[in-house]
């Protein structure tokens, strides 16, 4: 069953009012969008000319008129775009309805406005990643505070912006003297190409007007800005664009290494190697992140191998009927949170896109209803509730009355309501990924290859020289590492060999320059990654017939456990949390335990009689769970080296003071080239698992990741130790 509800429901500003506050210089009449279209065809004759992915930039939404423009001249040239849009006050999808509603359908924009309508935007900081096109051309949407967002991007030698484009409510004294700062120019600066120049549109010449342009052109030349006037490429304040300051360039580059140097700590930066024509990337698992990994990655034209260890895909944790999916919120808003939002809401947009492609994937967004079931759990969930204003189209609040509505069954209690939630089938959204890049590997000339029954016992680091598969293997060369290199692996010349048995006990090996270990449960079976800190916990979902009252939910309900709608007349329910488990057999005790949670949820109603767990109907899978609950996604730390670095000299010698957290700081921490993890996705693998794949694609790839350098600390696998180096603690 797949129901797609219409939940577009919160608008706080309409037509008439975006079209005054956000003037768009597309509509300002004919000669502008002409004027519009040519500076879009410009750039991207230039990206075909250099066989490149085009990246520019936009300061300004408007009502979204430019994007669509520029998003249906990539479709026609071919020409893979990433558009960044900086927008300091946030809009909703629901707010840009209108745009859709007051199209013609013969419009070029009607459909492409509707796909923008659909796109799950909310009012939040920070990213918010659209990917469009099969790939072809991405939306990166900054919302608040300007400076703060461009701090926060990760310089990315790949994807350096080559325009910026600026709407004309931004070219003005008021909008300028409150956001475009020199020192937001500097950041501008720090992630666009040396020739790169700032478009402005306005064809006006009044006074106010004229001190605008010198204002811009007096800020963007001190940070090595060309700046043109789209309408008029012969206005009198239009500098010499190919003239860019040398100084200024200098100090851009200066910019680049001291903000790397203040997050070296959490990059994860691939390693240059000598990389055959049949090498791909390896990914060792099959689920959520295996699968989202894999698509991103050939969406980037890399070549992927999958190794599974089952004789499926998403055999595993991801292996469960029914999923919820919904953001994991705090009090505070705090960065767990933030990231939780922007990856629940992409996490929406993927499974869109594979289902507007023919997909098939049971899901129901159908919202999700969360109460809690006892004073600890009530306290908390009103803490969050009130700690801040959340955006309708994230949460909101409802009482007894608006939850029994909300869920068609007698809840009777107040409640916290995510309108855009709801429940997936994981596995067919981790089968969907990968359908879908199969057929995107052969658009962009990559391949997709699958080793199913291939369980990856070991990993070694050899020399690309050696035979791969003798007997006499060189050492490994995470023993060899030099640590006044802060104990980085050398790679030049390096592999990884990934050996492999087979179901019939046949043995194998095989080479990768770049290998991810997405594995899942057996995230920590590899001796590079047995010290991680994270841990198994096992789940068991009941499953139980839609049957009486219970058949008419028709809202996830989640408190002590969860339950979901019908799916094939069916509901699931639970899940059990079992630390460190030594087996996935089916237990007696934890199906009843399922049933107890809702009824200790929600005593004494009427549809608790209808949940039968007396088939023994279950599935069982091992979920992997941070201290944090944050995924872990980054290069693999070298603990053993992170260890012999804290008690090496001179660092010993002032390991707690002021110099040791700078060094911990500026210098990348000990890890393993070319080895990268993405696991630790926990219980809500739904929400986090897509976007964390995309960012570690970008990452591999050397281009610009939906998340800021604060985030990249956040979901590094090395976190745990680095937390408490920069903050001048002892490591236990």
């Amino acid at each position: 069953m797949t129901k797609l509800t219409t939940d577009f429901l919160f608008i706080d500003r309409d037509c008439a009012t975006f079209s005054a506050k956000y003037p768009s210089s597309y509509c300002q009449n004919p000669d502008n969008a002409s004027s519009i279209r040519h500076y879009h065809q410009t750039v991207l004759s230039d990206a075909a000319v250099s066989n490149k992915t085009l990246s520019i930039a936009q300061i300004g939404f408007g009502i979204g008129m430019e994007l669509m423009s520029l998003w249906q001249l990539s479709l026609t040239k071919n020409q893979k775009t990433l558009l960044s849009i900086f927008e300091p006050n946030p809009i909703n999808s629901a707010e840009l309805g209108f745009l859709h509603q007051h199209l013609d359908k013969q419009d070029p924009f009607y459909e492409l406005a509707l796909v923008l309508q659909q796109a799950c935007i909310a009012k939040i900081s920070g990213c918010q990643r659209l990917v469009l096109a099969k790939g072809l051309f991405t939306v990166d949407l900054y919302f608040g505070s300007l400076l703060e967002n461009c701090q926060g991007i990760p310089n990315a030698e790949k994807m350096l912006i080559s325009n910026w484009h600026c709407l004309p409510h931004t070219i003005t004294s008021q909008y300028i003297d409150q956001y475009l700062s020199e020192k937001l120019l500097w950041q501008m600066g720090r992630l666009s190409e040396d020739t790169a120049n700032i478009h402005y549109f306005d064809s006006a010449s009044d006074n106010d007007n004229a001190t605008s342009f010198k204002q811009l052109n007096l800020l963007a030349s001190r940070s090595g800005f060309g700046v043109n006037n789209i309408f008029n490429q012969k206005s009198e304040c239009q500098p010499d664009t190919q003239k860019h300051d040398s100084i200024a360039l200098q100090e851009r580059q200066a910019l680049r290494r001291s903000t790397d140097s203040h997050y070296a700590y959490c990059l994860s930066p691939c390693s240059e190697h000598h990389q055959s024509s049949d090498d791909t990337i390896a990914i060792i698992g099959g689920g959520i992140a295996a699968a989202h990994l894999a698509l991103s990655l050939i969406e980037r034209g890399q070549s992927v191998t999958i190794y599974c260890k089952d004789n499926q895909l998403a055999d595993g944790a991801s292996g469960n009927k029914q999923g919820a999916i919904y953001p994991l919120l705090t009090p505070d808003n705090n960065l767990m949170s933030q990231y939780f939002q922007q990856a629940f809401l992409f996490s929406r947009r993927r499974l869109q896109q594979l289902t507007a492609l023919g997909h098939q994937i049971d899901h129901q967004f159908c919202g999700v209803l969360q109460t809690g079931f006892d004073e600890r759990s009530d306290a908390r969930l009103n803490k969050i509730m009130l700690g801040q204003q959340w955006p309708k189209e994230i949460a909101f609040s409802v009482n007894a009355e608006q939850a029994n509505q909300l869920a068609k069954i007698d809840i009777n209690k107040n409640g916290f309501y995510y309108p855009w939630a709801g429940w997936i089938c994981p596995f067919e959204f981790a089968q969907a990924a990968i359908a879908h890049a199969t057929s995107v590997a052969e658009k962009n000339g990559c391949k997709l290859i699958i080793k199913l029954n291939t369980k990856i016992n070991s990993l070694e680091r050899v020399n690309s020289l050696e035979r791969v598969n003798s007997p006499e293997r060189v050492n490994s060369l995470e023993h060899d590492i030099d640590l006044t290199q802060d104990g980085k692996v050398p790679s030049q010349s390096a592999y990884w060999q990934l050996n492999a048995s087979h179901d019939n006990e046949q043995h194998d090996s095989f080479r990768h320059g770049k290998v991810v270990i997405a594995s899942g449960a057996q995230l920590t079976d590899f001796k590079q990654t047995k010290l991680l800190q994270v841990t198994g916990f096992r789940g068991q979902v009941s499953h139980i017939p839609s049957q009486g009252e219970l058949a008419q939910l028709d809202t996830v309900i989640c408190a002590h456990g969860y339950l979901t709608p019908s799916n094939n007349q069916r509901h699931c329910v639970g899940a059990s949390y079992v630390k460190s488990p030594d087996n996935v057999d089916y237990s007696p005790t934890e199906q009843l335990e399922n049933a107890q949670k809702m009824h200790q949820s929600f005593p004494e109603r009427n549809w608790l009689c209808d949940i039968d767990v007396s088939a023994a109907s279950a599935r069982v899978g091992v979920r992997m769970v941070t201290r944090d609950h944050c995924p872990m996604m980054g290069l693999a730390p070298n603990v053993e080296a992170i260890y012999a670095q804290y008690n090496q000299q001179p660092l010993e010698q002032h390991q707690h003071s002021p110099a040791s957290r700078k060094f911990w700081q500026q210098h990348q921490a000990p890890s393993y080239d070319n080895l990268f993890i993405l696991g630790g996705l926990g219980s809500r693998g739904l929400s986090s698992g897509p976007l964390a794949a995309e960012a570690l694609a970008a990452m591999i790839c050397n281009h610009t990741p939906p998340l800021s350098y604060e985030m990249l600390a956040m979901l590094n696998p090395n976190r745990m130790w680095l937390r408490k180096l920069l903050k001048g603690k002892a490591l236990s």
